[in-house]
């Protein structure tokens, strides 16, 4: 049994763990996994069955061994997520063969990403994720997002495909803005990101579906330094391109004492922290030219 009840991105970053629990038996084993997420782990070819806390009571135990990954990361925050799974699940980071993450798209996933693509977007395109959520420092101000956007509507040509949940961002002030919140299932979006020219966003658990795929990511970080989240172990053509807040405190979150389940800013106003307004967006407009995206 592996637990690791949330969030979105940070169960998704148990895939590799998974993985290489299945090839360390060589596939002779059951591997149940416990969490609020299941949806992450539909498909998958090393997964017996998935549970939530409301179903637990299913379980098919006695275990061999419950490796419990909540707050693996949160007490060890100088480490990548995965390195620090690893520490849990195998003792070391180097045992973990192949750190890349997955997911397991089924064809109507396919079939309905293509199908968006071909009737909806209908030529080259971004996916970019303004995300809102219960971090201040992840939260970029809505005239940041918006200067972003004037970018790629001034210096590209490509489709911008807004994603994420119904309750964030999306802006509908040019015809190249498409809204997309809400719209599509985490396998779909992997889809869908896959056949993104880029990938836009900040660290939030989209990056990661973004990491299943081999598309190049612009992504920019605060309080979380990128060595921590950055994706594993993707193709050189995959390129990962972190953008940082113009501040020193950069990557702050792994120096508070663990486990950090969130943090305070004390620099300043705990709900709208220096860094989130300390991005120089120009830096965007060269990570597009660094990835022949930009016009100029």
């Amino acid at each position: 049994m592996v637990v690791r009840q949330l969030a979105l991105g940070d169960v998704l970053l148990t895939t590799p763990i998974i993985r290489q629990l299945f090839q360390d038996h060589d596939g002779q084993c059951h591997i149940d996994v416990l969490t609020m997420m299941p949806e992450i782990f539909r498909n998958s070819p090393y997964v017996r069955r998935v549970f939530t806390p409301q179903d637990f009571n299913d379980a098919k135990g006695p275990y061999a061994r419950v490796i419990n990954l909540d707050l693996a990361y949160e007490n060890l925050p100088h480490l990548h997520v995965v390195d620090a799974y690893a520490m849990t699940s195998h003792g070391s980071p180097e045992k973990i063969k192949n750190k890349r993450l997955e997911l397991f798209a089924s064809e109507a996933d396919r079939q309905k990403a293509k199908f968006t693509q071909q009737t909806k977007i209908s030529g080259p395109y971004v996916v970019i994720h303004m995300r809102k959520d219960k971090w201040p420092s992840r939260n970029l101000p809505e005239a940041t997002w918006k200067g972003i956007l004037n970018i790629l509507l001034e210096h590209t040509d490509f489709k911008i495909i807004q994603v994420g949940s119904t309750h964030e961002i999306a802006f509908d002030y040019h015809p190249r803005l498409l809204n997309f919140l809400g719209a599509f299932s985490i396998h779909e979006l992997r889809e869908i990101i896959a056949g993104a020219q880029c990938y836009l966003g900040v660290d939030s658990g989209t990056l990661h579906v973004a990491a299943c795929t081999d598309t190049p990511v612009i992504a920019m970080f605060s309080s979380a330094h990128h060595r921590l989240r950055e994706p594993l172990e993707r193709p050189t053509k995959a390129r990962f391109i972190a953008i940082q807040p113009q501040v020193d405190c950069y990557g702050c979150q792994e120096h508070y004492p663990p486990p950090i389940t969130g943090v305070i800013c004390h620099r300043g106003d705990p709900f709208s922290p220096p860094c989130r307004d300390a991005f120089d967006i120009d830096n965007v407009r060269q990570a597009l030219v660094d990835l022949s995206l930009c016009k100029i």
